[in-house]
Parts: C-alpha cells; structure tokens; sequence
C-alpha cells in the first residue's frame, strides 16, 4: 500500500497560494472603481484589465504545466510567485495606464504558476480517495481568501488613506511571503518515484484528444469560468450602477460571493467524493441557476441579494472544482496529469478570463451592465445539459459499481 507523508503539509501550502493567488486574480475587480478615477478609465477598461490579467494567467499556465513535471512544481511555483510579487510593487508604483497594464500582465504571469503546478503536486503527494477533499480545499482558499476576504478588506484599504497603491503594496508582501514559505517548506519534499519514473511519456496536450471526459469536462469548465470571472469582474459596477450603492457597500455584498464559492469549491468536491461527481455537478449547477437568477431578477433588499449571490457562487463554485481539476486529473494516467490540470484550468481562463470580460466590457459600454448580468443567467444551463453527458470518474462510486 502506497503511503502519503507529505500530503498534510502540502495541502497547507497549497492553501495558503491559492488564497493570495486569488487575490491577485480578483485584485481589478476590488481596485478598479478607485483607480479609474485617477486615470479617467471607463467601466471597458474594467473588462479589458481583468482579461489582460487571465490572458497571462493562462499562458503561465499552459507553460508551467508541463514544465512542473520536469523540473518540480516547487521549482516553478517559487519563481513565478517572486515575479508576481515584484510585478504588484510595480504596479502600487503606476504612473500611467500602459504601466498599469504591463505590470498587471506581468503579475498574471507570475502568479498563474501556481494553478497547474499546486494541482499536480496535490495529485502526486495526496492519496487518491481524498484527491476531491484536496483539491476542494486548496481551490476554497482561492474564493475564501481572493474574494470574501479581499472584496472586505480592499475595498475599505483603498478608501483609506493607504489607496489602491497601498492594496498592492499588500499584495506583493503576501505574495513574496508565501513564495517564501514554499521554497523553505516545499522543496524537501521528494516525488513520487511511480509519477517521475515515466520521464519518457512527455507531457503532450495533443495526447489529452484521446480521452472524451478531458475535452468535455473541459468545454463545461470554460462555460463555467465564463460564468464566474465575469460575474466577479462586474458585480461590483452592477450593484453601484442598479442599486446606487458605494463601492465598500457593494463590497459587502460582493463578499457574499467569496463566502460562498468558499464553502462551494471546498463542499462539492468532498461531497463528490461519496455521492460521485457527476451527480454532485447536476445538482449544483440547476441550484446556481436558480439562485443566480433570483439575483439578477428579483428586486431584494441588501441581505437577499448577500444570500442570493453566495448561494449562486456556493453552488457554481463547486460544479466548477469539479469540472476544472477533478475530473480532468481522474480521467488520465498519472503521468498526465500535471498535462489534463494544465490544459483545463488554461482553457477556462482564456475564454472565461479574456474573452468574457472583453465582451462583457463592449456589451456593458453599448447595453449596460444590467444586460450582460440578464445574460448571464444561461451559462449555468449550459453547463447543466452538458454534465449530462459527463461520465463518472468517482474512485469510490466506481469502486461500488464494480462490486455489483
């Protein structure tokens, strides 16, 4: 029997990442309405900076997938996140808009290193009936920490005397910290001979064709992160702009959705683990649409709306966990895995961070933000009919039916 010593403390490690990770990943969504002022930007430029930021998020992505099989994923996990950390100092540093959208690629860049790299490292050091646990865990961090906690605290930080310049200040400390920790804490600990040991299978996305869970769980996710990065790249705007709301009452609001996504991302994989993936995907994602929906449509005071918009992203956040890393990683060998959790998560932020925000950003400037909000509401349907088709790739309900 295979024994995982190390998958505690890789866990945290992860943890901790994907928390301030997140926050860079949502950073534009938090600063933007104080920013723009300076600049004179209008709500395009909220869009088109969220995209730039997916698009080298992605391409980080796409490249240190690979690349963590053959060297490590502490060794290109650390690199990245020191980058990152340097890019956000720069960043608090802007003079003008191209330096805000250089250093916002540059710290996309950087910190995108850590999304197929921890996702494989998890894979290889947890044991496999805990890999939902795992993964539900680390992504939690993402939504906990990068939204309920950084839509709180950095709304209020950039209203304060400290500013936006002062909230990524903060954010490049965070990042170098846990860049830090990781080098100290991560880089003692070996790989798994049986992962390393199949050096001569290369890392390919051309061999993921072969496996019809991968390409549709895929398409599923994309649809999914077009749901959420635009819904966080624009709730803020939604909620001042419908409601006349400040950007620290929004901010409250918009906590709601990091709450929820938290316990999403980190419930639905657990739950999945016992009840299947698939089916745990089916139910979240019909719930999502609903709460969503009551969201946008209904007309509810501030406390509804907290409950709507949490319960939307609690139920999409864990289709999406599901869709984005689990199931990618269980339907191929071991030694694609780093592959499939690159190759996923890349496509999801190419259209759900870039393309979707750019739209929306045109659709918001032509129609209002209102409008892409209405529509909105049917990616999660979309998701719902393709998980229909999904198979099954659950250890433990696989393990059941075999016994039958």
């Amino acid at each position: 029997m295979k024994s995982y010593p190390y998958q505690w403390r890789a866990l945290c490690l992860m943890v901790l990442a994907w928390g301030f990770a997140g926050l860079v990943h949502n950073c534009v969504a938090f600063l933007f309405p104080y920013f723009s002022v300076e600049f004179q930007l209008d709500t395009a430029h909220n869009g088109y900076l969220a995209a730039v930021l997916a698009l080298f998020w992605t391409l980080s992505i796409l490249i240190c997938g690979p690349k963590a099989n053959t060297l490590g994923q502490v060794q290109v996990m650390v690199p990245g996140l020191f980058l990152g950390a340097v890019a956000l100092a720069a960043l608090a540093l802007s003079q003008n808009v191209a330096m805000l959208y250089l250093f916002t690629a540059v710290a996309g860049f950087g910190c995108g290193s850590i999304v197929s790299s921890s996702l494989s490292f998890l894979a290889e050091q947890s044991d496999p009936k805990n890999r939902g646990l795992f993964y539900g865990t680390a992504q939690s961090s993402f939504t906990l920490i990068g939204s309920a906690a950084g839509s709180l605290v950095f709304t209020r930080l950039a209203a304060s005397s400290a500013g936006w310049r002062g909230c990524y200040l903060l954010m490049a400390g965070l990042i170098f910290f846990a860049a830090v920790l990781i080098f100290t804490l991560g880089h003692n600990i070996p790989r798994r001979a049986d992962v390393t040991a199949q050096t001569e299978e290369r890392q390919s996305f051309r061999k993921l064709l072969a496996y019809k869970n991968v390409i549709l769980s895929t398409v599923l996710a994309c649809l999914a992160m077009m749901w959420y990065f635009t819904v966080a790249a624009f709730t803020i705007l939604y909620l001042m702009e419908t409601g006349n709301m400040t950007a620290v009452a929004a901010g409250a609001i918009f906590a709601g959705f990091g709450t929820g996504g938290f316990i999403g991302e980190f419930g639905a994989p657990l739950v999945s683990d016992r009840l299947g993936r698939k089916l745990t995907a089916l139910v979240a994602t019909a719930a999502g649409t609903l709460c969503f929906a009551a969201f946008v449509l209904l007309d509810l005071p501030a406390g509804m709306m907290t409950l709507a918009i949490a319960g939307a992203s609690f139920f999409m956040s864990g289709a999406m966990a599901i869709l984005n890393s689990v199931v990618p990683s269980e339907s191929v060998p071991s030694y694609l895995v780093a592959t499939a959790t690159a190759f996923t998560p890349a496509a999801g932020e190419l259209m759900g961070g870039v393309a979707a925000p750019v739209a929306a950003g045109v659709l918001s400037g032509v129609l209002g933000t209102a409008q892409v909000m209405y529509l909105l509401i049917g990616l999660p349907i979309l998701v719902f009919i393709g998980v229909l088709f999904l198979e099954e790739t659950a250890p433990a309900v696989l393990a059941r039916k075999n016994s039958r």
